[in-house]
C-alpha cells in the first residue's frame, strides 16, 4: 500500500494558498496557472507519475483539453478565464486529494472534514443569500427575515448568494450525513461507524438538520425534488426498496401540501407557467448555440454575457445543455463519461466494501445522483466556485474506490500465500 509523502501534503497546502487566484482570477495574475503543471512535473520527478491514476483520467483529460479549446471561441481570454481557471483548480484539487488519501485514517478524516465543510457552507450561505419570496412559500420567507444578512461583496454575486445553487450543493452533503448516521441510530457494530465514539453522532445529527434547514430556506424546489429522488437510492439495496421509496415520496408530497396548502399547488399558478415558458426559451437558446458551435462550444462563461440569458440568470437552467453550449458536444460527452465512471466506482465500492466505507460511498452516490437530477432544471456550471464541492465529492468516491481495490488485492495476495 502506497504511503502518503510530504509532497502529497505540500500539494494541498500550495493549492490552498493559491485558491484565491483561481477562484477570483484576473489576467494580471494568470501566471499562477503555471503552478499546476509545475506540481505535476515535480510529482513525476519524485514519484515517477504526473498524477495518481484513476478510472476517471480520460474523461477528466478530455474536459481539460476542451476547456483550453474553448478559448478559441471567445473574443478575449478574460471572458472565459473565470470558469476555466475554476475548472483547472477543481481538477487539481481532485487529484491532490486522491493522492493524499491512502489510508483508512486519512479517509475517515477527509470524510469528516467534507461534512464539516458542508456545515460551514450552509452557515455562510444562509447569512449571505439574497432573500426571495417564492409564491406559496411565505412561511419560509418570513423565517429567513429573522436571520442576519451579511454582504460578502463576492464578484458575480453583488446582490447576495443565489439560493438555487446553494440548494444544488447542499444536496451533495445531506445523504452522506444520513447514511453515516444510520449505524449510530441502529446501534450497529463499532466497525460500521465512521468514528468509535457515539458523540460523533451528535455532529452528524446537527449537521444534517443544519443543511436540511438551510435547504428549506433556499426555497429551491428543484433541489427539494432532486434530494427526494436521489435519496431513493438509499433504499435500492434492500428487498423492500419499492415500499420504502413509495413511503418516501408520499412523505414528501404530504410535507409539500401542508407547507403550501392543498388549494395552492404552484404548477397551477400563472407565475409557474411563466417560469416554465422562460425555461423553454433558455433551452431553445441552448439548442441553437449547440447547433451553431457543436465542436468548440460558445466559450466558457459566455452564456451569462449573452443578451438572451443575461448576467442575472447566468445559465440556461439545465446543466447538460449548459455544458454542451459552453464546451461543445465533446465537453458534454466527457462530462457524461465522468458521471458513468463515477457511478461504476461507487457501485463497485459499495458491493465490495463493508462498514463505514459502504455507508459513506452510498451517501456520496446519492448526493451525486441528486445533484445530477437538480441539473435537469438548474445548473452549477463547470468551473463555478461552488462547483468545487462537486469535485471534492467525486474525489472521495474515487479515493474510497481505490482504497477498496487495494484492500481487496492485499486480501487476495494473503490468501494465495496461505
Amino acid at each position: 500500500m502506497k504511503k502518503t509523502s510530504w509532497f502529497d501534503w505540500l500539494q494541498i497546502v500550495l493549492l490552498a494558498l493559491a485558491s484565491p487566484f483561481f477562484l477570483f482570477p484576473s489576467l494580471k495574475f494568470v501566471w499562477i496557472v503555471l503552478l499546476l503543471p509545475a506540481l505535476a512535473l515535480a510529482r513525476k520527478f519524485l514519484k515517477n507519475e504526473f498524477f495518481r491514476r484513476t478510472p476517471a483520467d480520460i474523461p477528466v483529460l478530455l474536459l481539460l483539453v476542451q476547456t483550453c479549446l474553448t478559448f478559441l471561441a471567445v473574443d478575449t481570454p478574460d471572458q472565459a478565464l473565470p470558469k476555466a481557471a475554476g475548472l483547472f483548480f477543481a481538477v487539481a484539487v481532485f487529484y491532490a486529494v486522491i493522492a493524499l488519501l491512502n489510508t483508512e485514517k486519512l479517509l475517515k478524516t477527509a470524510t469528516s472534514l467534507f461534512l464539516g465543510a458542508g456545515c460551514g457552507f450552509a452557515a455562510i450561505s444562509v447569512l449571505g443569500m439574497f432573500r426571495k419570496n417564492v409564491k406559496n412559500l411565505d412561511a419560509l420567507f418570513n423565517v429567513s427575515k429573522f436571520i442576519p444578512k451579511i454582504d460578502y461583496h463576492l464578484p458575480g454575486a453583488e446582490e447576495g448568494i443565489n439560493p438555487n445553487p446553494v440548494g444544488g450543493i447542499l444536496i451533495l452533503f445531506i445523504p452522506l450525513f444520513l447514511t453515516l448516521l444510520f449505524p449510530y441510530l441502529q446501534k450497529k457494530n463499532i466497525s460500521d461507524r465512521l468514528f468509535r465514539k457515539s458523540l460523533f453522532s451528535y455532529f452528524l445529527g446537527a449537521g444534517f438538520f443544519l443543511c436540511l434547514g438551510v435547504l428549506l430556506l433556499t426555497q429551491s424546489r428543484a433541489s427539494w425534488i432532486a434530494l427526494v429522488l436521489g435519496c431513493g437510492l438509499l433504499f435500492f439495496p434492500g428487498r423492500k426498496s419499492k415500499k420504502y421509496a413509495v413511503i418516501l415520496v408520499l412523505i414528501f408530497v404530504l410535507f409539500y401540501v401542508l407547507l403550501i396548502g392543498l388549494d395552492k399547488i404552484p404548477l397551477s399558478t400563472q407565475i409557474e407557467k411563466e417560469r416554465l415558458v422562460n425555461r423553454m426559451e433558455l433551452w431553445d437558446f441552448a439548442y441553437e448555440t449547440i447547433s451553431e458551435h457543436p465542436l468548440l462550444g460558445f466559450g466558457m462563461n459566455r452564456i451569462r454575457q449573452h443578451p438572451a440569458v443575461g448576467y442575472k440568470l447566468s445559465h440556461v437552467h439545465n446543466h447538460f445543455l449548459q455544458t454542451a453550449a459552453e464546451m461543445g458536444i465533446p465537453g458534454l460527452i466527457a462530462f457524461l463519461s465522468l458521471m458513468v465512471i463515477t457511478a461504476f466506482m461507487a457501485f463497485k465500492t459499495w458491493k465490495e466494501s463493508q462498514g463505514w466505507v459502504r455507508q459513506a460511498v452510498l451517501g456520496l452516490a446519492c448526493g451525486q445522483l441528486a445533484h445530477l437530477i437538480f441539473g435537469l432544471a438548474d445548473s452549477i456550471p463547470l468551473g463555478a466556485k461552488m462547483g468545487l464541492f462537486f469535485w471534492l465529492s467525486l474525489a472521495l468516491i474515487t479515493a474510497l474506490y481505490l482504497y477498496t481495490l487495494r484492500t481487496e488485492q492485499i486480501m487476495t495476495e494473503k490468501e494465495k500465500n496461505d
